[in-house]
């Protein structure tokens, strides 16, 4: 026959409950602590990303930009394009170009987003450029997102000008 006696001491195991809950404390003060400065480590770099647009992502990104402008505003896009103006814009508009095709018969039409910059005068219609910029609401014949040009540099044109209707 075996016995084992055992005295229980409330005192030690009290400090030991103690000891183990503050030990937890500190561990998850430690682990909130790095998830707040990760977390707001990893927003800043999210919000000062720049959003590159492929030729392939052109044409939906205009449509998706149109329609739902505040999902874009205050977000920092890089455009490539040709530079193309109408009449009736100022100095320092102009559209970043591309030529979409539209239907197998070499149907096109120019279609781009209206920026704005302030050396614009500066880029010949026709030029290729790399623009990146900011984007805000504006207004030309109804609320439009418009891209504030932040930098802007000439380009060689690409190999694939074009650009092709967007996917619903």
């Amino acid at each position: 026959m075996f016995i084992c006696n055992f005295k229980i001491n409330s005192k030690k195991i009290w400090k030991v409950c103690l000891v183990v809950l503050t030990i937890l404390i500190i561990a998850l003060l430690i682990f909130a602590i790095f998830k707040i400065v990760s977390t707001s480590k990893s927003n800043l770099a999210e919000s000062s990303d720049v959003i590159e647009i492929t030729t392939d992502e052109y044409t939906n990104f205009l449509k998706a930009s149109h329609e739902s402008i505040n999902n874009y505003v205050g977000k920092t896009y890089r455009l490539t394009g040709y530079v193309y103006r109408l009449p009736d814009f100022s100095s320092t508009q102009f559209v970043i170009a591309r030529t979409m095709i539209i239907d197998n018969n070499q149907g096109a039409v120019i279609v781009g987003m209206l920026s704005e910059c302030n050396i614009a005068q500066n880029f010949d219609s026709g030029c290729w450029i790399e623009a990146t910029g900011t984007i805000k609401k504006g207004n030309y014949n109804g609320e439009i997102p418009i891209l504030e040009i932040s930098n802007i540099k000439t380009i060689k044109a690409p190999e694939d000008e074009f650009v092709y209707m967007p996917v619903d």
